[in-house]
């Protein structure tokens, strides 16, 4: 490998350094591949629930939102950088703030690779609105003492997908969900 920061790491398709991310080492395949085999609440769920299908869940809640197609894919492409260095739980990873600079560092690096402009905070604010929308969902389904979650309160109950599903047919509704908002953003 080439003198970067870091080092590498293997990847479905390749390789990628999570300390110094390049755009084209970001491949769709990958985060699509790894969301979809990585498991929402660090696995503490009732059953599988994947990172993939909760992506899929925030962008579904977007577009419900009314929010157009570039804001539902950066909803779809917000955890996309848990392909790359998981995620920990938000108690441990509020303690961790150097975790949140690789973090950020990957995500805008995901957002060039898919052509979306970094987001103003307003659409973070959005973007960050429906995930704990979605996650307040998600653990009343999944998670056994949700009531006790003082972070996640007040949001509205709806339906979300939280059914055990097969991760390579999330893999599938994921790589397409994406495919389609990118084609959706051509055309505009």
């Amino acid at each position: 490998m080439s003198n970067r920061n870091g080092d590498w790491m293997e990847t479905r398709t390749g390789f990628f350094y999570a300390t110094d991310p390049r755009v084209d080492e970001v491949r769709l395949e990958d985060i699509a591949h790894a969301l979809s085999l990585s498991c929402r609440f660090s696995g503490h769920t009732k059953h599988l629930y994947t990172v993939a299908q909760h992506c899929l869940n925030v962008a579904a809640n977007l577009k419900r939102h009314g929010h157009d197609e570039e804001i539902q894919l950066m909803g779809l492409l917000h955890d996309a950088s848990e392909a790359y260095i998981s995620d920990l739980p938000s108690p441990f990873k509020k303690e961790l703030p150097e975790y949140k600079i690789y973090e950020e560092a990957i995500e805008r690096v995901v957002f060039k690779a898919f052509n979306l402009e970094w987001p103003s905070d307003e659409v973070l604010k959005i973007i960050k609105h429906s995930d704990q929308e979605i996650l307040y969902n998600e653990a009343l389904v999944l998670m056994n003492n949700a009531h006790n979650w003082k972070t996640i309160s007040g949001f509205e109950q709806i339906e979300i997908d939280t059914d055990e599903r097969n991760w390579r047919e999330v893999k599938d509704q994921y790589t397409a969900e994406v495919q389609r908002l990118e084609r959706a953003l051509k055309k505009n």
